[in-house]
C-alpha cells in the first residue's frame, strides 16, 4: 500500500507540472528588437574635410550609403565632404537603418575683427556693450565658441562674455578681445568726469589757453557746483558741443561764465605731458573777490585775490600762481571762495 501511494503522488505532481508548462504557452512571447546606433545624428563639414562615424553594436557589419554622393561620400563610416549642401548618410544592417544628416559648407577664412569702439570713457557703475563683427561677415573657419574677453584691471573695468563693459573704479585699463588667432584691444578710462573739448595737454613746448567754460563733463556735484540751478545767461554752448548735463552753469553767449556765487566751483581734467612747474594766470572782471585752485582735492594755491575792474566786460589777467604737476592725468578745481566776478580764461605756461 505504501508503494502504491508513493507512485500515486508522483503521478499527481507530474500532472501538475505538465499543466503548469502548458499554461505558460498561453502567454505572449516578446521578440528581440534588432537596433543599431551611430555616435552622431548630424555633422557639419567643410568641403574636403573627413569625419569618422562609429556604429554599434561593435563587431557587426554595416552597409553605409549617401543620399547624394556629389555632396558627401561614405566608406565604412568615413564621411568626406565633396560640395556645399546637405545629404543623408545611412548606416544599415538588415532592415534597420540609422540616418545621419551631413551639412557641407565652403570654408570662408576669418581675416579680421571689427569692434564698435576702440576706446571708451565710462563712469563707475555705468555699462556699455561693444559689438563684434567678423571680416568677412560669413567667415566660418573659427568656431563660434573660440573667443575670449578679459580686462587688464578689473578694479577699473570688467567685461562679460557678451562684450558688456562696466566701470568699477576711477583709472584706466585695457579690455582685450580674441577671436581665433585675431586680437583687438579697447582702451578704457573710468572716471566721474571727463574733459570737455579735450584733451587739455600741458607741455613744456606750448602754453595752454583753457576757457573756463570748458569745464569737465559729468554734471552737478561731479564736474561743477552751481548754487542756482537756473541758467540766467541762457546759453546753449555746452549742449551744442555734446554736454546736455550742465544747464546750471551761467555761460554768457559762448565766452565767459557769469552770475558766479561764493561756494561754486568748476573741475578740469588736465593731461600733463611734461611734469614740472607751471605758471597759471586767469582773466576776470567785475567787482572782484577771492578764489583758490585744488589739485586732485588738495589746495595748492591758497586764497587768490581777484581785483575789481572797471566793468563786467573789462577782463584783466589776475595775479599769477605757481603749480607743480606730475606726469599723467590730474583734476584741477577752481573754487570761488568769495565771488562777485565773471571769469573768462586760464593760461598755463611751463616754467621748469
Amino acid at each position: 500500500m505504501k508503494m502504491n501511494k508513493f507512485f500515486s503522488n508522483i503521478i499527481v505532481l507530474s500532472i501538475i507540472a505538465v499543466s503548469f508548462l502548458t499554461g505558460c504557452d498561453s502567454f505572449d512571447r516578446t521578440g528581440v528588437t534588432d537596433e543599431i546606433y551611430v555616435d552622431h545624428s548630424s555633422i557639419t563639414l567643410f568641403v574636403g574635410d573627413k569625419f569618422q562615424l562609429k556604429a554599434s553594436p561593435e563587431g557587426n557589419n554595416f552597409e553605409w550609403s549617401s543620399s547624394d554622393t556629389t555632396i558627401a561620400t561614405v566608406s565604412n563610416g568615413l564621411v568626406i565632404g565633396v560640395n556645399a549642401g546637405t545629404a543623408s548618410i545611412v548606416a544599415k544592417r538588415g532592415n534597420v537603418e540609422f540616418p545621419v544628416t551631413v551639412t557641407v559648407e565652403n570654408k570662408v577664412h576669418l581675416t579680421d575683427i571689427n569692434l564698435s569702439a576702440d576706446s571708451l570713457e565710462i563712469n563707475p557703475n555705468a555699462s556699455t556693450t561693444v559689438l563684434v563683427t567678423t571680416v568677412p561677415e560669413n567667415a566660418n573657419d573659427v568656431p563660434l565658441t573660440d573667443f575670449a574677453w578679459w580686462s587688464d584691471n578689473e578694479n577699473v573695468a570688467r567685461v562679460t562674455s557678451a562684450g558688456k563693459i562696466t566701470g568699477i573704479g576711477e583709472g584706466a585699463t585695457t579690455i582685450h578681445y580674441r577671436r581665433g588667432p585675431i586680437y583687438k584691444v579697447i582702451y578704457v578710462e573710468c572716471s566721474l568726469t571727463f574733459p570737455f573739448k579735450g584733451p587739455h595737454i600741458l607741455s613744456a613746448s606750448t602754453s595752454l589757453d583753457l576757457p573756463f567754460r570748458d569745464f569737465d563733463k559729468g554734471g552737478e556735484g561731479y564736474a561743477y557746483h552751481d548754487t542756482d540751478t537756473s541758467d540766467a545767461a541762457g546759453s546753449t554752448y555746452r549742449a551744442d558741443n555734446g554736454d546736455s548735463n550742465s544747464p546750471g552753469v551761467d555761460i554768457e553767449g559762448s565766452s565767459d561764465i557769469g552770475w558766479t556765487a561764493s561756494g561754486e566751483w568748476l573741475l578740469y581734467t588736465l593731461n600733463i605731458q611734461d611734469a614740472g612747474t607751471y605758471e597759471l594766470t586767469f582773466t576776470a572782471s567785475g567787482n572782484g573777490g577771492t578764489a583758490h585752485f585744488e589739485l586732485d582735492g588738495t589746495d595748492v594755491t591758497g586764497l587768490i585775490n581777484i581785483p575789481s575792474t572797471s566793468g563786467w566786460g573789462d577782463y584783466q589777467w589776475g595775479n599769477p600762481v605757481i603749480i607743480t604737476f606730475t606726469q599723467g592725468l590730474h583734476k584741477l578745481k577752481f573754487y570761488e571762495d568769495q565771488a562777485s566776478y565773471n571769469i573768462l580764461s586760464m593760461k598755463f605756461t611751463y616754467v621748469k
